[in-house]
């Protein structure tokens, strides 16, 4: 069986970042921000809020990617500070629930663009989009981020077009807003918000693949961060003064309103297509990095054995293949917005875990300076993802029970394969990094 291996740099760990933050959510959920919170100001202070949480959580992730270097990420860190029973709810429910939901969630987005072009239903087009990509990853981690290179080019490049257009349009002295626009939940507004700045943590997941881990990861977490909220922000207050601040601004798609008031059928056939290539991207982009979740499982004994192989190309194709089932099961029957809640209320609980973790990690392996956010970062996490948990079960407890569902019938498989379960101190990989670790940038090999 093949192992990871150091294939990545600093710039691939950049572009995969990127690739999995900006995609769908920017597109689709500027105006849920808006139908959410009652208007631009709040909708502009719930953007800010999230994303300086998010800035937190780079530092956060920086300081515990430093002292858990390993493929697992988030899994490894709670792992290390709870042990085995702890990892295995929280591994799942990320593996099992979050993951294949935000790959679920950006294909049926994807797929309502394809059914404009392709005579067949949206939900099958987001099955057939995420088997096509599922096989595409099938030849390897290098090949997969040289197509983020390629992808996150034309994801920045769509960004700048549309707050370009969106300028154009106000100067041209856009419309007064028409029409009014349709309220919301605030719950989610929040959960759109959310979910647009989701994936800059998956950087952590290419510890083990990245040439120097312990340097390039906060560069990579911060940057991706910082970069993303000053694009959202600007986007969001761009769009909503193109389109007069009226009932278009907080539609399903302003960007593509933008567009269309500016190059008529042109431009709606232009932002279609790049739109769908981020779309593409972003799922593409959550197929290459998050099974590496459940490869980390299985390898500590937490999961069937046959997820723990790697391909001699650098794939985790087991863990990918159970990752992409979950994805087509969960786009064949949910919807969008139903997707959404069930990933605001999942990610809240894991935030909760992730976030104490980071105070136990940090009292077991004491070697690194402690991360400039401490404690008010972690703090900050543990409010908002106990906010997320709320509000999602209450708004639509559905979330909880679908969660509790695919986690019971992964337990259920756990118990019938019995895996051997090692404790969190002592799988290879943490045995590897046990020893005290130096500050240095360079010390890794």
């Amino acid at each position: 069986m093949a192992e990871l291996a150091r294939r990545l740099r600093r710039v691939d760990a950049l572009a995969i970042a990127l690739g999995c933050v900006i995609g769908v959510g920017v597109f689709r959920n500027t105006g849920l921000a808006l139908s959410g919170t009652g208007g631009f100001a709040a909708a502009t202070l719930l953007w800010l809020v999230v994303g300086a949480l998010c800035l937190g959580g780079a530092i956060l992730y920086a300081d515990l990617s430093s002292r858990v270097p390993e493929a697992g990420g988030p899994y490894a860190y709670v792992r290390v500070a709870f042990g085995g029973r702890w990892a295995f709810v929280y591994g799942w429910l990320l593996a099992g629930v979050a993951i294949p939901a935000r790959s679920a969630s950006t294909a049926s987005v994807a797929s309502e663009f394809l059914a404009a072009w392709i005579p067949l239903p949206a939900r099958a087009l987001a099955v057939v989009l995420l088997v096509a990509l599922a096989l595409l990853h099938l030849l390897g981690v290098r090949a997969g981020a040289y197509a983020q290179h390629v992808l996150t080019t034309g994801k920045l490049a769509t960004l700048a077009l549309v707050i370009g257009l969106s300028i154009a349009l106000g100067l041209g002295g856009a419309p007064a807003g028409r029409g009014t626009p349709a309220a919301i939940p605030f719950a989610d507004a929040l959960g759109a918000v959310w979910f647009t700045y989701l994936g800059w943590q998956d950087a952590v997941l290419l510890a083990e693949e990245l040439r120097a881990p312990r340097r390039d990861l906060p560069v990579v977490l911060v940057g991706t961060v910082a970069l993303t909220m000053v694009l959202f922000v600007a986007l969001h207050a761009v769009v909503y003064w193109g389109l007069g601040g009226g009932a278009e601004a907080y539609g399903r798609l302003p960007a593509l309103t933008v567009a269309q008031r500016t190059l008529g059928s042109l431009g709606d056939v232009v932002m279609r297509a790049l739109m769908l290539s981020s779309m593409i991207g972003v799922t593409a982009v959550g197929l290459l990095v998050r099974p590496r979740i459940a490869m980390a499982l299985a390898r500590d004994g937490l999961g069937p054995a046959p997820l723990a192989r790697v391909s001699r190309v650098g794939t985790p194709y087991a863990a990918l293949g159970l990752q992409t089932a979950i994805a087509v099961v969960l786009a064949a029957t949910g919807r969008y917005e139903t997707l959404l809640t069930l990933i605001s209320f999942a990610t809240g609980v894991l935030g909760l875990f992730e976030t104490a973790s980071y105070f136990v990690v940090r009292r077991k392996r004491p070697a690194l300076p402690t991360s400039p956010g401490h404690p008010w970062a972690p703090l900050a996490f543990i409010v908002v993802s106990a906010a997320l948990c709320a509000i999602g079960g209450v708004h639509r407890p559905m979330g909880i029970l679908t969660s509790a569902a695919i986690l019971a019938a992964i337990a259920l498989v756990y118990a019938v394969a019995r895996p051997r379960a090692i404790p969190a101190e002592s799988s290879p990989q943490v045995a590897m990094h046990a020893a005290p670790v130096t500050p240095h940038p360079d010390a890794e090999t």
